[in-house]
């Protein structure tokens, strides 16, 4: 019986023991598998961080290049933009509209013009004209010029890194050309403009807080244990390096539970709990990032309505809804009357500051479904869905204007502007969203051109105006290449003895056809299409070549306001002078009141250089409305030519002399001589004789006549002795 209970201890024992190594057995396996366990999340954890992290800064690349890419296509794509570097003012409007904005602009500190031969117009670093040429500020530079101008209007603008002195830039070019394609230009002859913003450590800042990325720095080269993406230049090579620490956050978790083993089981599942948080997390934060990024893309960053990009996309996604409601979508383009004279007043900064508030307006005007852009500059359009055959009185466009006609206050100013509005509309939203904008765009042209301060709605006719005026400024351009302006001359009368003194030379246009265009439509239309420093130039020369024949008379030339403009104006006219062999000191430039408040400082630059080399200065059509006492001094006018309106006023208002020798008395206290034009009647001649006006012009004396005709008159007085006198009355 010991014996069958010893068997029996021994089985037990060998039972216990089998029993204890199968546990050994499996508690070392769970062990195994559980460190197996831990060690691949630990791995796959800090690799999802680490893709994560590549995929955030990736992300942020890209969305810095798109943002430069839409601030490019937004400037660059622009009709105004086009007009203006292809005119002789392309320098000043540059620098105004591009160079002197990088100083403090968000979105760029270097701003470059290239014209069609590849050589600067104007390159500014941080509000400063650049103290490197463009081809040194980096290698590709010419590159990324060639890129520009292979783009298409629908392609991706070139953005890419570069390295400059400073450091790492961001650098992008487009071609500048119309909003609308047209096939018929040469990419090649575009000026192309280029923007560059450096990487501060104050942009990696705001990148490592935007896209959630620790430890986020800039290196010309991989660090190693680090993280990186390449930043490609335009030849795809490696520029620089935004560089990270890798949070490796399994392995951090494994370190905190690797002393507690009863707790493993515990601390694993919080690890994967806190892993799908912080996924969750990561999640939200890149869909964040990738909505703010968005935002930026298609928003103005001063005012924060839509930019030209939001502003389609928005149209688009509005017809679309149109065409399944059966309502119709509203495009209204505005336009700020008086913005420039308040830029020009105040500066940028109250500018900026009424563009704001001008923003906070129409945001408060819009209805439901509505939405309003800023396109740049003092330019706003706001677009409504409403029902057809809604009638809303007044109309939306009115009450844009009473909202924008109310006084602004703005640092303790008063400013009052106005608008004018173009308005396009997409029954059923059947119309594409860019004919849409064109006819929206034409509408605008009309209402500025009709006085501004109005609402106009596109019609179809206005198709036919525009390619009507398209074919006029076509035949006026080439009149201008084979010289077919011809000049007549307006005798200036003294107003105490009668002879003549001076004449007035006046622009006349007549086609092949025989049609004769007035001067007060082929001279705007030569200012619009920026051929009037051709205009100018050729008028003023053939006057001239004209006038040298007649030694003892004054010639007086009108000058276009934008001609002042020209930096070459003075030098231009001195060289026509001496062309034609004539005393400068007889020559009279006649100016309009409309340039003492378009840009003074600019208008006081050319008066002053005219004066110094001999030429003297009128003031044209005094008393329209614009013109002070001060204006007066400053200036320093040689003559003054009372504006023909009050002179006619005579006829039909009693009070008209006692302006009219006021206005007179004004001058000759200030010591310049007046000129009254228009005159037609002996009545208006002896009213204005004796309100001190020492010479006289208009129909009673004579109409414009020929050169020969002037000649004929002159050489006649000369021949006899005596002053030439004013023509017969066969000439009126």
């Amino acid at each position: 019986m010991h014996r069958n209970t010893g068997s029996e201890s021994r089985r037990t024992q060998l039972l216990v023991l089998l029993i204890a190594a199968v546990f050994i057995l499996v508690a070392a396996a769970l062990a195994g598998l559980v460190a197996g366990s831990i060690t691949t999340l630990t791995t796959t954890a800090d690799d999802i961080d680490d893709q994560r992290a590549l995929q955030a800064t990736s992300g942020a690349v890209q969305a810095l290049r798109k943002q430069m890419a839409a601030t490019l296509r937004d400037n660059a794509y622009w009709d105004d933009a086009y007009a203006e570097v292809n005119a002789d003012t392309r320098v000043d409007w540059i620098i105004e509209n591009w160079a002197s904005t990088s100083a403090d602009y968000p979105l760029y500190d270097t701003a470059i013009v290239v014209d069609s031969r590849n050589l600067p117009v104007v390159a500014y670093r941080k509000g400063v004209p650049m103290d490197v040429t463009p081809n040194e500020f980096f290698e590709d530079f010419q590159a990324l010029i060639d890129a520009a101008r292979r783009v298409r209007m629908s392609d991706e603008v070139p953005v890419h890194f570069a390295r400059s002195a400073a450091g790492t830039e961001l650098i992008g070019a487009a071609a500048i050309q119309p909003f609308e394609s047209d096939e018929s230009l040469d990419s090649q002859d575009f000026y192309v403009l280029v923007f560059a913003k450096l990487i501060t450590t104050a942009v990696v800042a705001e990148v490592s807080d935007s896209f959630a990325i620790a430890g986020l720095d800039l290196d010309s080269k991989p660090a190693a244990e680090r993280l990186e993406v390449a930043l490609k230049g335009v030849s795809s090579k490696d520029v620089a390096f935004f560089t990270w620490p890798s949070m490796a956050p399994g392995t951090k978790s494994y370190e905190r539970v690797d002393g507690d083993l009863q707790a493993a089981g515990v601390i694993l599942i919080l690890f994967l709990c806190s892993i799908g948080v912080a996924g969750g997390i990561t999640i939200r934060n890149l869909r964040n990032s990738e909505h703010a990024s968005r935002h930026r893309a298609l928003h103005d960053p001063l005012t924060g309505l839509l930019n030209r990009g939001g502003l389609l996309e928005n149209v688009a996604a509005a017809s679309e809804r149109a065409r399944h409601s059966g309502k119709q979508v509203k495009l209204h383009f505005i336009d700020l009357d008086g913005f420039k004279a308040v830029n020009d007043a105040w500066g940028h900064a109250v500018g900026d500051a009424l563009i704001v508030a001008v923003a906070h307006r129409l945001r408060d005007a819009l209805p439901n479904d509505a939405f309003a852009a800023r396109l740049g500059g003092d330019e706003f359009a706001v677009v409504t869905v409403d029902e057809p055959d809604a009638e809303l009185v007044p109309s939306f466009g009115g009450r844009l204007q009473d909202a924008l006609a109310s006084l602004f206050e703005i640092d303790g100013r008063s400013i009052e502007i106005g608008c004018s509005i173009g308005v396009a509309v997409s029954e059923h939203g059947v119309v594409q969203t860019s004919e849409l904008m064109r006819r929206a765009d034409i509408a605008l042209y009309r209402a500025k051109d009709l006085g501004r301060g109005i609402t106009i709605e596109f019609d179809d006719s206005f198709d036919v105006d525009a390619l009507q005026q398209a074919e006029l400024e076509n035949e006026l351009r080439a009149t201008l290449l084979t010289g077919g302006i011809s000049v007549m001359f307006q005798p200036l009368i003294d107003a105490r003895s009668g002879a003549v003194t001076g004449v007035e030379a006046l622009a006349r246009w007549r086609k092949e056809d025989g049609v004769a265009i007035p001067p007060d439509i082929f001279i705007p239309l030569a200012e619009r299409a920026g051929m009037i420093d051709l205009l100018g130039m050729q008028v003023l020369r053939t006057s001239l070549n004209a006038a040298a024949a007649w030694p003892s008379l004054s010639l007086g030339v009108n000058i276009s306001p934008l001609q002042l403009k020209n930096p070459r104006f003075v030098e231009q006219v001195e060289e026509a002078t001496k062309a034609a062999d004539f005393d400068p000191r007889r020559l009279i430039v006649e100016v309009t009141e409309s340039v003492l408040i378009s840009n003074p400082e600019q208008a006081r630059r050319a008066i002053d250089g005219l004066k110094k080399i001999g030429v003297k200065v009128a003031l044209d059509d005094f008393g329209s409305g614009y013109a002070s006492i001060g204006s007066l001094r400053r200036f320093g006018f040689d003559r003054m030519k009372v504006d023909r309106s009050l002179v006619a006023a005579l006829e039909v208002d009693q009070n008209a002399g006692a302006v009219l020798q006021a206005t007179v008395a004004l001058a000759n206290a200030l010591q310049i001589p007046v000129t009254a034009e228009g005159i037609e009647t002996e009545r208006q001649a002896t009213v204005v004789r004796l309100s001190g006006c020492d010479e006289l012009q208009g129909y009673l004396f004579s109409r414009p006549v020929s050169a020969d005709e002037v000649t004929a008159l002159y050489c006649g007085a000369e021949a006899g002795g005596r002053q030439p006198r004013a023509f017969a009355d066969t000439h009126h």
